[in-house]
């Protein structure tokens, strides 16, 4: 079997239809047979680990489990992959036929950089749920809450601070209350190391923008999370306290908008985000 060039590091509980479209997106691609993808299936019925076998993959495939939480799936999958390019899409996100040679052509050709970050958009070419820029650039530490989501990321192994990359205290499943930041953590410590990363916009991943669904109060103490997570960030690498501020603006705007609406539980979950921030910069939500 050719040796891969690229390994897809997915960690997933119990979504095996999403994961179906993203492995039915890899097996279409101009690089199928050079694709590495790595499956950890943290689920008791291990459903996802069975689309995985069924599925027409051209290249080499792993099915890993290990415990719960995100960080600690994809530490496991990275040790266990063997492509000199490594990313972590989610369950639900997919490729375009073009995506994953555009990536490594990109890296083959300018050696300069250790990674990747390409823009995620809806089925209909429409910004997913972020407001990315329109001409590449490179990632920064100003910048990248706007370049940068974990599926949109494609590192060079080589430039990953550890072979099991992802602090697992930072995360969705996570222990304590980091609910989020998982990515943004190993791309700082990646460009705190000196490497670049690229942002380029026309090297598209797909991926609904779904925020919005099930607001309920599940959904608020999720934001809460989330908050913690990118407080957290904020202390841990000492990111610009102006940035913060803006963000922090806009989301107390946002949070008025949606009362004055009467978008009462999405703007809990504003006010609920903004909590959480606060507790995770003060040094809270630790396990």
């Amino acid at each position: 079997m050719i040796q891969p060039r690229i390994s897809l590091v997915c960690t997933t509980i119990g979504r095996p239809a999403a994961l179906s479209r993203l492995l039915g997106s890899i097996a279409t691609s101009e690089l199928a047979d050079q694709i590495e993808f790595v499956l950890v299936d943290q689920s008791v019925g291990q459903e996802s680990a069975a689309v995985l076998r069924d599925a027409p993959m051209k290249g080499l495939t792993i099915t890993l489990t290990s415990g719960r939480g995100a960080s600690v799936g994809r530490n496991v999958g990275t040790i266990a992959a063997t492509a000199p390019v490594i990313a972590y899409p989610d369950d639900n996100c997919w490729y375009g036929p073009s995506t994953l040679r555009e990536v490594v052509d990109l890296l083959d050709r300018d050696d300069s950089i250790a990674g990747v970050s390409a823009k995620q958009v809806t089925q209909d070419g429409s910004p997913s749920m972020l407001r990315w820029p329109t001409h590449p650039t490179d990632v920064s530490r100003t910048n990248f809450l706007r370049t940068s989501i974990c599926s949109t990321l494609f590192f060079r192994r080589s430039s990953l601070p550890s072979p099991a990359p992802f602090d697992e205290g930072i995360g969705v499943g996570s222990p304590g209350l980091r609910g989020a930041g998982e990515e943004s953590d190993l791309l700082l410590r990646v460009l705190a190391n000196g490497h670049k990363i690229r942002y380029e916009p026309s090297i598209h991943v797909f991926q609904d923008d779904d925020r919005d669904d099930r607001v309920d109060s599940a959904f608020v103490d999720k934001m809460y999370k989330y908050g913690v997570g990118n407080g957290h960030l904020w202390r841990s690498h000492r990111l610009p306290m102006t940035i913060l501020g803006y963000y922090t603006a806009r989301k107390l705007v946002g949070a008025g908008v949606r009362y004055a609406r009467g978008e009462k539980t999405l703007a809990q979950s504003d006010v609920s985000y903004l909590r959480g921030e606060l507790d995770g910069f003060l040094g809270k939500g630790k396990a």
